[in-house]
């Protein structure tokens, strides 16, 4: 049977949760809203052509990076310059949006699962395409929903405990793309239990690299795997996956080459470093954290060339996005797994290991004649904090900085609390703060409450 879409993707995401609250025909006049053009899903190319369009699938969230403690300003002019989601988000305030704001990461990622979805749903009885077509875009499709499910779980979910997490609350799990399903949580444990087999389950359809970082690989999967287990607390799974990435020789940017010419640097698409690109919802202008600009040495190139001073903010402003204008990189990239594999060698008490990984990835951010390797005296007294030091310079800007805080939480003495003064009012993070969670947008719950709002 065809399978007919009359939506825009768009209303589909503010219309989706908006479903189950209407009787069946109002709804499918909301959502069967034709804003661009009528299409039929016939024939396997049209389902490919799905999965090509980057602007399915290539925006993704922004709040992390407010959240997250790389930035932090007490100057009145440059909070007042933010829109008010921004502000509440900069609080960790109990609500960030208005009943007229729609949470764009939220609907992006839905959005993304819908479409991924759609295909899963119709690919393989489509026409005129080989079975090894069809199954490389349903596998992409399923490496689409998991990146999808991990970052919302990450954001409106429960920080994972694997002692709690089948009680523990997760997000709507939509398999189908059936507009009128029960909006009722999945447990957190079987939200992380489908994203793995949708990982696991794409892995041998698809090549060990892309021809376009866009797609999905097998080592961008073996990335989101590592990922994955790490925030599962699953460490020897985490470095396995680090391990099978880092076999197929990925590559690191070398910043000298750079240095004073970044008009040349690596395009999105085509970026070496950049295994899966994703970027975030637009950008957020905001001072960087003193106390991670402090954690710089002078001769760090990351320092000299990601990082740029601004008189309005007072500070430093993350201008790494200026080498390209393509957005902040939120997707999979090689020094993750780098420092994947640092710090699960950390948490092992291989120190010898840990130095080594942490070299390979600093000797690329120093001038060759400035950098002095680091030596296993240098991180003995505490190997783990060293590594996440290491993360805090490199993933400036990005997303990763506020996943880290939330796991974190559960390593005794890792996690310090974080204030940030608002409009002369502190406002203090603590490790046991039910404000790790997002909210649910409240436009969204007054129509579909089986969702319930996060506790706040």
């Amino acid at each position: 049977m065809k399978n007919q879409i009359k939506i825009s993707y768009k209303i589909v995401f503010a219309g989706l949760f908006l479903c189950s609250a209407m009787i069946t025909t109002s709804c499918r006049k909301f959502v069967e809203v034709d804003t661009f053009s009528s299409r039929t899903l016939k024939y396997t190319t049209d389902y490919e052509a799905l999965i090509n369009n980057s602007s399915n699938f290539g925006t993704s969230y922004i709040l992390p990076l407010v959240t997250g403690d790389d930035v932090d300003t007490k100057v009145e002019a440059v909070q007042n310059s933010w829109s008010t989601d921004f502000q509440n988000a900069f609080i960790w305030s109990a609500q960030f949006f208005s009943q007229e704001q729609q949470d764009g990461g939220w609907n992006n990622l839905y959005k993304q699962v819908q479409i991924s979805n759609t295909i899963l749903n119709g690919v393989f009885e489509s026409e005129n395409g080989t079975l090894e077509a069809k199954n490389r875009i349903a596998a992409e499709a399923k490496v689409h929903r998991a990146f999808a499910y991990l970052a919302l779980v990450n954001q409106y979910a429960p920080i994972y405990n694997p002692a709690q997490a089948s009680t523990q609350m997760g997000v709507p799990l939509l398999l189908t793309p059936d507009l009128f399903q029960n909006l009722a949580r999945a447990s957190l444990q079987k939200v992380y239990d489908q994203i793995i087999s949708d990982l696991t389950s794409a892995v041998d359809y698809l090549p060990n690299y892309p021809t376009f970082n866009y797609h999905p690989s097998k080592i961008a999967i073996y990335g989101l795997m590592s990922r994955t287990y790490l925030f599962m607390r699953d460490f020897e799974k985490a470095a396995g996956y680090a391990d099978l990435a880092l076999a197929l020789s990925p590559k690191l940017n070398d910043l000298q080459v750079y240095k004073g010419n970044i008009s040349t640097f690596p395009r999105l698409l085509v970026d070496p470093e950049v295994l899966f690109s994703k970027t975030s919802a637009g950008s957020f202008m905001a001072p960087i954290n003193p106390d991670l600009v402090n954690l710089y040495q002078a001769t760090d190139l990351r320092f000299q060339m990601w990082l740029g001073t601004n008189v309005f903010f007072q500070g430093y402003q993350y201008v790494r996005p200026n080498f390209t204008y393509q957005g902040i990189y939120v997707g999979v990239k090689v020094p993750e797994i780098l420092l994947n594999r640092a710090e699960l060698y950390a948490r092992a008490g291989n120190l010898e290991k840990t130095v080594e990984f942490l070299n390979k990835l600093r000797i690329n951010r120093f001038e060759k004649t400035n950098y002095i390797p680091l030596q296993i005296v240098d991180i003995s007294g505490d190997p783990l904090q060293a590594v996440i030091n290491e993360r805090r310079r490199e993933f400036v800007g990005t997303d990763l900085r506020w996943f880290d805080m939330r796991r974190l939480t559960l390593d005794s003495g890792y996690y310090k609390s974080v204030t940030r003064t608002y409009k002369g009012v502190n406002y203090t993070l603590e490790a046991s703060s039910a404000r790790f969670v997002y909210p649910i947008n409240q436009d969204i719950l007054n129509l579909n409450p089986e969702i319930g709002q996060n506790p706040r």
